[in-house]
Formats: structure tokens, C-alpha cells, sequence
């Protein structure tokens, strides 16, 4: 059985996790089939967008056991698993979470290194690292203040309890909530609306905004410039904006 799914539907691809006897914990052959979906998803042309789920109630009960006997057999992790969030956070295409149910460990402090994260109104969020007598991973004690602030950071690692979809959306860990019925219609919707727009100009806008996280506001500016540049009266730059003034002359006749 693979361990991932992998749907094509028009230019979005979902990939899932496929471990749901396991609460899609991720081991290494998982975690190496991620990285390899993401290789491939990245090269393929007819690919603009992919958005990563989970199968079954679980979105991700966070690293599975055998992860950790590794380590306290070796003293290190598996390579793939060790720098599974260097491949999310070098995809170049928009890369989307749809949480639907319980985010664990990874698969919370994961979600920083994607560029939109939506969850399901019945989705829960748990960092209990504390609770293991570890501390948190995947560069989360720099992401997670930054994005949510350090006290609210504070509150999920090391209280150790799970909050809520709406919380997360509160605390801006979460993009949006949607009601579960309606989860996985809604994210594919706003994928296909970003897969829509002009690809360079997405990728480039991608790269900008996570650059930027670590900028000072000069330089944000000087590699804005840089890529406007590029940007002017490129093909794809006259054809969109044709197209707009197309659509803007044709909704005053």
C-alpha cells in the first residue's frame, strides 16, 4: 500500500497521507515518499498548486514510534525525516495544509513551513512535547512566536493541551476554519484560485513573502524591486494584463 494518495484535479494536486491505521504518523519511508512527491510536484509543469491532508479522522498524530527508537538507538534521526521540513519550505509552487481532525507533534510545528493552512471546524491542535519530556522541533521556537505571537506560543508547548480549530484561526496558526461538511470543497476552491493566476508572478510572490520573514524592510524592498523588473513587460505580465482590461472594458458595456 502506498503511503500516499496522490489526486490530480486540473492544475491542483492533493496529496494525503495514507496511514490512517497509524493516525498517519509519519516514519521514514513516509516521510521519504513526501519529499519525493514534492521533487516531482515541483518539476511538473501541469502542477501550480498542492495541498497536503490526511486520511481518515486524523490529519497527523506526529512521528511514529519507530522514529524515536531510531534515535535513542543511533543518537540521530532519519535523513528524510530530519529535513522533511527543508523540502516544504523549499517547494517553489503555493503549497497548502488541509487539517481535517487532530494535528499532533510534526503535525503541528510543521505547518508554518506552508503558505496556507485551513482547517475543519472539528480539527484540534496539540503540542505535547513538555508532556514527553521533550522540546519543540522543525525550527518552531522561531516560526511559531513569529506567526502567532510568543505567548500564545508559550501557552501550546508548554501547557501541552490541544486547542481548537477557531483558536488556531485566532491565534493566526490557521488561515480559516471551514464547517466539516463543507472542508475539503472549500480549500480545492480557493487551490484552484490561486492555480488560476499567472504562475511566475505566484512563484515569485511565494518567494518574496517568505524571504521577507527574516528581512529587514530595505532589503524586502531591494528584492521586490529586483523581481518587478523581471516581472515588467514579461509574456506573462502583458497577457494578464490584457486580460484585465478586457474583463474591466467588458463589464462597462
Amino acid at each position: 500500500m502506498s503511503l500516499l494518495l496522490i489526486e490530480n484535479r486540473g492544475a491542483v494536486r492533493t496529496v494525503t497521507l495514507n496511514r490512517p491505521d497509524k493516525k498517519n504518523a509519519v516514519n521514514e519511508p513516509l516521510a521519504a515518499e513526501l519529499a519525493d512527491a514534492l521533487a516531482t510536484a515541483a518539476v511538473d509543469r501541469s502542477v501550480k498548486v498542492v495541498v497536503l491532508a490526511g486520511k481518515g479522522s486524523v490529519f497527523c498524530a506526529g512521528a511514529d514510534v519507530s522514529v524515536f527508537l531510531e534515535i535513542g538507538r543511533t543518537g540521530k534521526g532519519p535523513e528524510a525525516f530530519v529535513q522533511i521540513h527543508e523540502h516544504l519550505r523549499a517547494f517553489p509552487k503555493p503549497l497548502i495544509a488541509g487539517v481535517h481532525g487532530l494535528a499532533v507533534g510534526m503535525g503541528v510545528t510543521l505547518l508554518p513551513h506552508f503558505d496556507m493552512v485551513y482547517a475543519s471546524e472539528s480539527a484540534r491542535f496539540h503540542l505535547p512535547f513538555a508532556q514527553l519530556g521533550l522540546v519543540v522541533e522543525y525550527g518552531s521556537s522561531f516560526t511559531l512566536p513569529r506567526l502567532i505571537g510568543r505567548q500564545r506560543a508559550n501557552e501550546l508547548a508548554l501547557r501541552g493541551k490541544p486547542i481548537s480549530a477557531d483558536t488556531a484561526a485566532e491565534w493566526g496558526l490557521v488561515t480559516r476554519v471551514f464547517p466539516d461538511a463543507m472542508f475539503h470543497e472549500e480549500v480545492y476552491g480557493i487551490a484552484q484560485d490561486v492555480a488560476a493566476l499567472p504562475t511566475g508572478a505566484i512563484q515569485r510572490s511565494k518567494s518574496l513573502l517568505q524571504s521577507g520573514e527574516q528581512s529587514s524592510l530595505g532589503q524586502a524592498i531591494e528584492r521586490e524591486n529586483a523581481a518587478l523588473e523581471e516581472c515588467y513587460g514579461s509574456e506573462e505580465n502583458v497577457k494578464a494584463v490584457e486580460a484585465f482590461l478586457g474583463r474591466k472594458g467588458a463589464s462597462r458595456s
